[in-house]
């Protein structure tokens, strides 16, 4: 890769850094409607903050069913042993 189009590159991802909480949000929302329309969680909250450059908070609020609950806790425990 030359320098010039690594240095467009960089600055194209400069100049949209700041609305980058936005977009992390809508792509989680997303994410996390589908999983609702599958009924994996029962509802969702999400809160996208920058905090600086390149940092941010991210809070992610799920409800759960008790059988959901119950699912996820198994599939994290399936893939953690394997």
């Amino acid at each position: 890769m030359s320098a010039s189009v690594s240095y467009l590159l960089a600055r194209f991802a400069l100049f949209f850094e700041p609305i980058s909480p936005r977009f992390i949000s809508f792509l989680l929302r997303r994410r996390l409607g589908e999983w609702e329309k599958e009924g994996l969680v029962a509802g969702s909250k999400i809160k996208t903050r920058r905090i600086g450059k390149f940092h941010y908070r991210i809070e992610v609020d799920l409800d759960l069913t008790q059988q959901q609950a119950n699912r996820m806790l198994a599939a994290t425990l399936a893939r953690v042993l394997g």
